[in-house]
């Protein structure tokens, strides 16, 4: 790409000639502009959301990705992270940032700044090329700088704005290349070009919208087609496209399904709910997210959700500059200002999948302007509508000065400006290098790395905090973040965990630990879900000494219950946690801590149980489900596998699996496992444990799994408040939900099972409710259950077509519920005493014999129905 630029750049003199032809009022110009931008960004930085204490989620993941995968690491254009092909073109310009002025907060924004920025420039010399017109300039410049979509995002982060940047930078050198032939331009705009489909997703829009612009010239302008002097210019900007873009075409041809796997999923859900319904009722729900997203305030948006992407005034400036942008040939733009907007409309749109065509949009109201400038024939006329069209601008730009200036003077005004998690991760960063009570988190040069010139710390670290995820990962990268996070799961609790999930975290993590020459910090944060957590293990307090450690910030102060073992008691130490109970129980004030002889004896049948890691034992147990044969199978989440057992309740084999919760069986013995730790995924095993594949489109948080009359499999995507349905062989069919209280909605939603005639009940226990849908998602109707309600309830469903009969649960109740089909209550169940329920987590249905997973009591009952 250097050599191609190297190769048409003007001489020594030339450039000099240039650089004097700058001294002129159009420099001023924009000048002028540029420092406006600048100023204005800085307008209450100190208390603004980005002010230099906040990240986006998904900067923290970005700079995160970039240590553990660029920096250190041979040049590849994109790594595969989880469920998506992170393009490294980013990262490269943020690194260089960053070693500038320090791994550090500010240090990114700078670099997000300067996106934006380029942005903002290249527009305004867009349309100053176009138009020609001082004034019609000024006015884009206003309604760039203060839309409040272009002003919250440019501290946001993400890969999408750089591709923004490129897109008008690439058009810009095209048009002037065109204009004066020159091959300077025509090689910088090709590489542009290239750059942008490197460096996101947006990219591969901005060359679709050339790829169709292209054609439409060549037809209107084919006299050009003969002459040698065009085909030279496009064979330049064709060589720097492909000079710039062959390194991510290498990496798709030979990654193509990890290139894929993300974008292939909204296409995939997008084409079945396309054919679930007659046109236009099975992709309802893409128009009405898309339609809310520009339309409904407040709406589905991450950063502006009070504030509209386009406030609604502007219409009236973007419809006729898309008709007349048109009408002047001018193709590239509205293909540039639609064609992303139906991307997104097709992944469910979020503002954020719209970066892409703001400057186009901005650029089509320009478009406007400039025509209402050329109605001089008719002065009448022209003063009455540029005298509309000035107060149309007021009207869009007055409330958005007032919303960005409200915005700017509330640090925590915008929730994904993630004051608080940043806070937490500074003050536990500390913690962890050494520095057992540190002073308030602030900002620091290298926050982002290793603290210099402090000892090791004499301690290994586990933290269990409530609500930063990528971020403290991200802060804790230097000091293995996995190892430490790993005492929650690697989540903060306040996601996706329960209680059960954190305690099932917190002992794996400690029963896991090797042992070295360190003591080891226990560290959790107070908060109700953690609070008798931290009970159970004050009740070991004699291995150590307790701490507290908290910090104040916004206002909130975050307090720390601190449990340290030296290292002489920590084999001690964990042998007491092995024999804890299966699930947090306050303990009495004094009351011994439970000793090793309270181990149960190794047991062979389910129905006896007991906790432990021997054959027919549990910990924690979520799951069961029954096979074509009569053989039940446990998942045993503690222990990390399924087990298996005769109908008679006799161990016959378990099979290893991460984090098994949910658990269901098709009609051909295939075993479907969802696992919610760290993979977020749903294997696919044979009858007898082999694997066969693994499904994870996107999911954060599988639950539960239930098979329908098709053998279709339906997931509990407890993270996303949504129903996942796939076929048999992994291809997601379709999905449904959102969190709320709606009809169709979820808070908490914890099971699914299915009917022979394709009805699919879903446990909704937050909203204390039973909600029932046809088998493509359309709601039905919804049953009440005022028991349910409290949180971590494990509920499940099971439903009985023979009797007509559903039957529900919670670990929090110790009966099962009875519903006829059609939501009335009939009844409920216990078994026959002695037997009795302990926090019965999962129902399974075979015969005329029900099932029951008593989580607490780590053993399995049968009731005869």
């Amino acid at each position: 790409m250097l050599f191609l630029l190297a190769a048409f750049t003007a001489s020594p003199r030339e450039l000099a000639g240039r650089l004097k032809s700058l001294a002129k009022p159009k420099t001023a110009f924009f000048l002028f502009w540029i420092l406006f931008f600048v100023i204005s960004h800085l307008w209450n930085f100190r208390t603004a959301p980005w002010n230099g204490d906040a990240l986006f989620d998904e900067s923290g993941w970005d700079l995160w990705y970039l240590k553990s995968y660029v920096i250190g690491h041979p040049y590849q254009p994109a790594w595969f992270h989880i469920v998506i092909s992170r393009e490294t073109l980013f990262h490269y310009y943020v690194l260089g940032f960053l070693k500038l002025f320090g791994f550090n907060i500010l240090a990114y924004q700078a670099a997000l700044f300067v996106i934006w920025f380029t942005t903002f420039l290249f527009t305004l010399l867009l349309v100053h090329l176009f138009f020609k017109s001082y004034i019609v300039t000024s006015v884009t410049a206003l309604v760039f700088n203060f839309l409040p979509f272009v002003f919250i995002y440019t501290f946001a982060g993400y890969r999408y704005p750089m591709a923004v940047a490129l897109a008008v930078v690439s058009l810009y050198f095209l048009h002037v290349g065109f204009r004066n032939g020159s091959p300077f331009c025509f090689s910088l705009g090709g590489i542009a070009a290239g750059l942008c489909l490197a460096s996101s997703i947006s990219g591969k829009q901005y060359l679709l919208a050339l790829a169709v612009a292209a054609p439409l010239y060549a037809v209107i302008y084919w006299r050009t087609l003969t002459q040698s002097a065009t085909w030279r210019s496009l064979a330049l900007v064709t060589y720097g496209l492909v000079a710039a873009a062959t390194p991510i075409v290498l990496y798709i041809v030979f990654n193509r399904e990890a290139y894929t796997l993300y974008e292939s999923s909204f296409l995939r859900d997008f084409w079945h709910a396309r054919q679930s319904a007659p046109f236009p009722i099975g992709i309802r729900p893409f128009t009405k997210q898309l339609w809310d997203c520009f339309f409904t305030m407040p709406g589905p948006r991450f950063f502006i959700p009070d504030t509209l992407p386009i406030p609604l005034p502007y219409y009236w400036l973007l419809v006729p500059g898309f008709a007349l942008a048109l009408w002047q040939k001018r193709f590239e733009i509205p293909l540039l200002a639609t064609i992303p907007v139906a991307g997104a409309f097709i992944a469910r749109a979020i503002e954020n999948r719209l970066l892409l065509p703001i400057p186009f949009w901005i650029i089509l109201m320009s478009f406007t302007f400039a025509g209402l400038l050329k109605l001089r024939r008719w002065p009448g006329v022209q003063i009455i509508l540029c005298a509309v069209a000035a107060l149309i601008l007021l009207k869009g730009l007055d409330p958005s000065v007032r919303y960005i200036y409200a915005k700017t003077k509330n640090p925590f005004g915008i929730r994904y400006y993630a004051q608080g998690e940043v806070a937490v991760s500074r003050f536990l960063r500390h913690v962890v290098a050494g520095q057992e009570h540190p002073g308030p988190p602030h900002l620091e040069h290298n926050e982002f790395n290793r603290i210099e010139g402090i000892p090791d710390a004499p301690y290994d670290t586990f933290v269990c905090q409530a609500d930063a995820y990528s971020i403290i990962h991200l802060f804790l990268h230097d000091y293995d973040d996995g190892k430490i996070l790993s005492f929650c799961a690697d989540y903060p609790f306040a996601i996706v965990q329960s209680e059960q999930d954190v305690w099932n975290a917190n002992k794996r993590a400690i029963a896991s630990y090797a042992r070295s020459n360190k003591d080891l910090k226990l560290i959790w944060e107070r908060d109700p879900k953690t609070e008798r957590i931290i009970n159970v293990f004050q009740s070991l307090r004699d291995f150590g000494t307790e701490d507290s450690i908290s910090y104040s910030f916004g206002g909130r102060v975050r307090t720390f219950y601190v449990l340290n073992i030296p290292n002489k008691n920590i084999r001690q130490f964990q042998e007491r946690v092995n024999v804890l109970p299966a699930a947090p129980v306050q303990v009495t004030p004094g009351a011994p801590a439970p000793s090793l002889g309270s181990l149960p004896e190794a047991v062979t049948t389910m129905f006896k149980g007991g906790r432990g890691t021997g054959k027919g034992e549990f910990d924690s147990p979520t799951g069961i489900a029954v096979d074509p044969n009569g053989n039940i199978l446990v998942a045993d989440t503690g222990n990390g596998r399924i087990e298996k057992f005769s109908p008679n309740g006799t161990f016959v084999t378990s099979i290893a699996t991460l984090d098994p919760n949910g658990i269901a069986i098709d009609r051909a013995g295939n075993i479907y496992v969802a696992e919610i730790g760290s993979k977020h995924r749903v294997q696919k095993l044979g009858p007898d444990g082999t694997f066969i594949a693994e499904w994870a489109p996107a999911l954060y948080g599988p639950r539960r799994i239930a098979i329908g009359r098709d053998d279709s499999v339906y997931v509990v995507d407890s993270g996303r408040n949504r129903i996942v349905k796939f076929s048999p062989d992994g291809q997601v069919l379709g999905s449904w939900g959102s969190e709320g209280s709606g009809d169709g909605q979820f808070r908490g939603l914890s099971s699914v099972t299915v009917d022979p005639t394709g009805k699919v009940y879903v446990a909704d226990p937050i909203n204390k409710r039973i909600q029932v849908f046809d088998s493509n998602g359309k709601f039905l109707t919804k049953w009440i259950v005022p028991e349910w309600g409290q949180p971590h309830g494990f509920e499940d469903l099971a439903v009985d077509s023979k009797m007509g009969r559903l039957y529900a649960s919670s670990a929090n109740m110790n009966i099962i519920l009875m519903f006829d089909l059609n939501g009335t209550r009939i009844g409920s169940l216990t078994p026959k005493p002695p037997d009795k329920l302990e926090g019965p987590s999962a129902l399974a249905l075979t015969g005329r014999k029900l099932y029951v997973l008593n989580m607490a009591g780590n053993r399995v009952s049968a009731i005869e129905l």
